[in-house]
């Protein structure tokens, strides 16, 4: 039969996988969402997708393709495939594609998002689901210290160490600062904090390490005016504060038309 190309776009709970990427033996997103395509379709599938995620980070929306010879129609593999998926991996929509076509490199704009639980008590339904912070942070500080890395920069001293990309500039459209509270009637209940990063592309662990940035300047302990030092000085060396994995939420992945 003739191959076809099937566009996934899909969610899912990082908690229990050791990242998005198929691993040898650890669980994986991939591994998981690959071997139920192979029960589908009836041969091995490998996903290509718009980025892969760390062991415990979390998508909202995510963006794969793969190559089938199966002639299921496009927008059945919704349902065949969250029939097999286990709950915290949800397919949200599938369709043929053009073969010119490709789930990484046509990739125009991506949103990522970043939860912290502000308050004094930690909260045990959002271990895995948010990052506790038990300070009050300054949010206007943090907002001053955001536009400072709005537009185009090099962005080596806010990418891990183990980046190995030809470039490392990137165009960041918006960082937003929005802060909910979490129950005025309940004493002791603090804020849910969300940073939402737009931009063009993020280089690894960028979007974690900027957060980190963020909150550092937030807790007083560094100021914007310190921040935009670090990123104009390009050092892989600069100290970083890279936050953990549970907080981070891969939020939508925009496509040219």
């Amino acid at each position: 039969m003739q191959e076809r190309k099937i566009k996934l776009v899909f969610s899912y709970r990082g908690t229990a996988y050791h990242g998005f990427q198929r691993q040898r033996v650890l669980p994986s997103v991939q591994g998981e969402m690959e071997k139920v395509l192979k029960r589908l379709v009836g041969h091995e599938v490998s996903l290509a997708v718009s980025g892969r995620t760390d062991a415990g980070v979390h998508a909202r929306y995510q963006t794969a393709h793969f190559i089938t010879t199966c002639g299921i129609p496009g927008e059945r593999f919704v349902q065949a495939m969250n029939t097999f998926l286990p709950d915290d991996i949800v397919v949200l929509e599938s369709k043929e594609m053009p073969f010119d076509f490709h789930a990484r490199y046509d990739v125009v704009e991506k949103t990522y998002r970043y939860r912290i639980l502000n308050q004094r008590q930690s909260d045990p339904f959002l271990l895995d689901r948010a990052y506790w912070v038990r300070v009050p942070l300054r949010i206007e500080q943090m907002r001053a210290a955001a536009e400072h890395f709005i537009g185009t920069h090099d962005f080596t001293s806010f990418c891990s160490v183990r980046t190995h990309v030809d470039s490392k500039v990137r165009t960041i459209y918006e960082i937003r600062i929005d802060v909910e509270e979490r129950d005025p009637y309940v004493k002791g209940q603090g804020q849910d904090i969300w940073l939402t990063f737009r931009g063009s592309g993020f280089l690894y662990n960028m979007v974690r390490m900027l957060t980190g940035a963020l909150l550092e300047v937030g807790k007083g302990r560094w100021t914007p005016e310190y921040v935009k030092d670090m990123l104009a000085s390009k050092s892989p060396s600069v100290r970083k504060v890279n936050v953990p994995p549970q907080g981070l939420y891969l939020w939508d992945v925009k496509y040219k038309e």
